[in-house]
């Protein structure tokens, strides 16, 4: 079993206890929308972002040629880096004996992750369009002005 997925039962079954002890916040409807706002600077202050697989269904490689061959790439002014010490990390995985391929977006010096999604597909090359489509809309929609969005 890899180590993402150990962790996501883990946080999963430990979310319960963490809640139980932690303070709540004084007002609740304000915490979504504070923690939404952190991960929008996060992704507004981002200048590079590496891919990590752990997968050989769907490797960096693929994944890298088809977020630049997105049309809003450029605009979003993000490089992609081969070591991992950029300021996002994309993790990338398939779900074992499936066809659902996964990832998650996760700012490297908070931990904080920004955005999760999944892609249905029989292979990675095949996934890597879709997956690369959902995250450069998710970047955008944080660091490209609404008009701009919009007009495409």
């Amino acid at each position: 079993m890899n180590r993402l997925m150990i962790q996501a039962a883990l946080a999963l079954s430990l979310s319960p206890l963490a809640l139980a002890q932690t303070a709540q916040p004084a007002s609740p409807a304000d915490a979504p929308q504070s923690s939404s706002i952190e991960r929008a600077q996060a992704i507004k202050a981002a200048r590079t972002i590496c891919i990590h697989s752990e997968t050989a269904f769907l490797t960096v490689s693929t994944l890298e040629r088809a977020l630049m061959k997105q049309k809003d790439w450029d605009r979003l002014g993000l490089n992609i880096l081969g070591a991992c010490s950029a300021d996002l990390q994309i993790d990338v995985d398939r779900l074992h004996f499936t066809h659902i391929h996964t990832y998650v977006v996760t700012d490297r010096s908070s931990g904080i992750v920004l955005a999760a999604g999944r892609v249905r597909a029989f292979d990675g090359v095949v996934a890597s369009g879709p997956m690369a489509e959902q995250i450069v809309k998710i970047l955008s929609s944080a660091r490209l002005p609404a008009q701009a969005i919009a007009a495409n």
